[in-house]
């Protein structure tokens, strides 16, 4: 089965994904600002009031409710493709299919979302360590030409691991029969053992989010240009702060500034939101397609959990639960 046919069979999950983000964001906007109106009448104390708690219980039910959604959402896909992957077959109805693989093993599932900052804080782990190299080398100076190499090879390195956290999951899926902690440990194991061989990708990882970034935000950033800029009211405020504004020398900010940070920042935003939708998963096949590959001719070796535990609080403590849970067994 080809890449190109997992993707197209799994997308559901992703169009799934980003309506529950959507209506969270929306949950987050329209609850205080329905708060507000209702409140109008009260004192404003009162009203600020009511509107912040608002703001704050629709912040709670995106993160606790929605992002949690959505992760179930991502966890069904990967095991989709995982299955995509693995077998080479996919089931008639992948969406029902990927759902009653999550509902079979939510356990297993709800476990890895709580155990996500394992990887997460071994990619931080590397990257503040490239950085920190970078700014001895210029002796303390953050914007030195080491700490600038340092950056861009940490944001590089920041965009390949990040697979490392679904890769790390597809592995928990193929290896259901043993404990969730075993699992992810393995995976992390996995991935950083045969790093040469996926390393073969980060070229089509970084190459494809360059064009990514370039033609999606690039359309947003113009679509945005064209329509902040079209309204008086938003532009005379923009340019009071770029004539309130000065740069570190002393001169002024040029005009049209605020509006292009304004234009850049929702650009970014919305890229994220769709590259994560569409983009993302594509490449996910391609490296998950290796990883499962190096991972069954190249087992976990033991030595690597020791390195690993050294880099990760979390991991070693997904370590401590799995023989926990080994010796309960027993």
């Amino acid at each position: 089965m080809g890449n190109v046919e997992i993707y197209r069979k799994t997308l559901r999950f992703s169009v799934m994904r980003l309506l529950v983000t959507i209506l969270g964001i929306f949950i987050i906007v329209a609850l205080p600002l329905a708060t507000f109106l209702i409140t109008a009448g009260m004192s404003e104390v009162a009203c600020a009031v009511a509107t912040f708690v608002a703001f704050i219980v629709g912040i709670v039910v995106f993160v606790l409710i929605i992002r949690y959604c959505g992760y179930l959402f991502t966890a069904a896909q990967v095991a989709m493709i995982t299955e995509g992957v693995s077998k080479g077959t996919l089931p008639d109805d992948v969406y029902a299919a990927g759902k009653q693989a999550v509902k079979r093993r939510f356990v297993t599932a709800s476990v890895y979302f709580a155990l996500w900052s394992i990887t997460k804080a071994i990619t931080n782990q590397i990257t503040a360590g490239l950085n920190a190299l970078g700014r001895v080398a210029d002796a303390g100076n953050n914007a030195g030409p080491a700490s600038t190499v340092a950056g861009i090879v940490s944001t590089v390195i920041s965009v390949v691991l990040e697979y490392l956290n679904y890769c790390s999951l597809g592995w928990v899926f193929l290896n259901a029969d043993q404990s969730p902690f075993k699992s992810t440990c393995d995976g992390a194991v996995v991935y950083f053992q045969n790093w040469k061989t996926l390393l073969q990708n980060a070229g089509k990882v970084i190459g494809i989010t360059v064009v990514s970034l370039v033609v999606i935000g690039g359309a947003f950033f113009g679509l945005g240009y064209l329509a902040f800029g079209s309204i008086p009211s938003l532009t005379a405020i923009l340019a009071d702060l770029d004539a309130s504004a000065t740069l570190d020398d002393g001169s002024s900010v040029p005009p049209g500034t605020s509006l292009i940070i304004l234009c850049a920042i929702v650009a970014l935003l919305l890229w994220g939101g769709i590259h994560s939708a569409f983009v993302k998963p594509f490449i996910l096949i391609s490296v998950m397609r290796r990883y499962i590959e190096a991972g069954l001719a190249n087992p976990p070796k033991v030595d690597l959990y020791g390195k690993l535990a050294g880099m990760s609080a979390g991991f070693r403590k997904a370590l401590e639960r799995d023989k926990e849970e080994a010796g309960a067994a027993a």
